[in-house]
């Protein structure tokens, strides 16, 4: 984390919680996560840090000494029908699927009488493929524990097309820096290195299986699209756009007949124009019936838009994580900066 927000989470901290509460516009703070586990988890652990389960529960008690908990059933009641909403609540969501969503997090949840969201991407559930970020993770593992030989450090550059004889932190940089329209270079990348993706999806499991998602919607935890394979989103074509979200929201709609329609962004909104929302949240019987982005709280152009804030900096505590939502929000509206621009 820069110095900068350091300085700006210890400011807020030092905030009274029920004043901040109290001037905050929005009723409902969206908080999301991930993954939560005590293992270093070689497949996620380059891309961004995650709490332990020591954390985590940390996390679930501030939420629930200073909010109520919210299912996305009554956020869409309250939008479609006006039913009221508590004054301080939240909505608790996670993102990809993993497996120790199950083994981990549903357990927890429970535990503390906590509802949540679990956003999933079809294409990876029962690990049938390896979502190419974390492929990412793992070669940068692979790279820094192993002593390859120059050969294969050379064809490592030429794929990523830099200079030959980089070195390791600039390599680690160009591998990190993949993006979805280039998501094969990886698996060029895993041959060079002998790194065996369907050998890793069958013995680390990474993500739940169908089953999992039965078990957890039967638990009464709701679950929503994140894409078929997590694409970034101002990448691809408008049709492709599409048939992303609606490929990852109807297979999980139909399978456990659920009574909502829910979709969260892969990796952020921007460059989603307004004839996406249109399209997907508009007319008597919407394809949709709410979708979260992540531009931390702001208002975007429709109700049924809602923005979620990343809750899982283990450098943060979880009263300054929270307050430092609320603080933000109310510090965009005073500069009137709360909105989000559409095309």
């Amino acid at each position: 984390m820069n110095p900068a927000k350091k300085l700006f989470y210890s400011a807020v901290n030092m905030l009274p919680m029920n004043w901040l509460q109290d001037s905050n516009p929005n009723r409902i703070i969206l908080p999301y996560q991930h993954i939560v586990s005590d293992q270093a988890v070689p497949h996620v652990r380059n891309l961004y840090p995650f709490k332990n389960v020591k954390a985590f529960e940390k996390d679930l008690d501030v939420l629930a000494k200073n909010f109520q908990p919210l299912t996305a059933e009554q956020i869409i009641r309250h939008i479609n029908e006006a039913s009221p909403l508590p004054k301080r609540s939240f909505c608790l969501s996670f993102d990809d699927g993993f497996r120790e969503v199950a083994e981990i997090i549903v357990p927890l949840l429970e535990k503390k009488g906590i509802p949540a969201i679990f956003f999933l991407n079809p294409a990876f559930l029962d690990n049938k493929e390896l979502f190419y970020k974390l492929k990412i993770s793992l070669i940068i593992d692979a790279l820094h524990i192993n002593n390859y030989q120059e050969v294969n450090l050379n064809l490592i550059c030429d794929v990523l097309e830099i200079p030959r004889g980089s070195n390791l932190e600039d390599t680690r940089e160009a591998i990190y820096n993949i993006k979805y329209p280039r998501k094969e270079i990886t698996d060029e990348l895993g041959k060079i290195l002998g790194l065996d993706w369907e050998a890793y999806l069958k013995s680390a499991r990474p993500f739940m299986t169908w089953d999992q998602v039965g078990d957890i919607v039967r638990k009464g935890f709701e679950i929503g699209g994140h894409s078929i394979d997590h694409p970034y989103y101002d990448m691809i074509s408008y049709e492709e756009q599409i048939h992303q979200t609606l490929g990852s929201v109807t297979p999980l709609v139909e399978r456990f007949n659920l009574p909502y329609k829910i979709f969260a962004f892969p990796h952020y909104d921007s460059g989603v124009s307004k004839k996406f929302f249109n399209e997907l949240l508009t007319g008597t019987d919407p394809k949709l019936d709410l979708v979260f982005g992540t531009a931390n709280h702001k208002q975007d152009i429709s109700p049924k838009i809602l923005h979620r804030f990343n809750f899982e900096r283990p450098e943060t505590s979880s009263s300054a994580s929270v307050k430092g939502i609320l603080a933000y929000t109310k510090l965009t509206r005073m500069l009137n900066k709360h909105l989000v621009n559409r095309d």
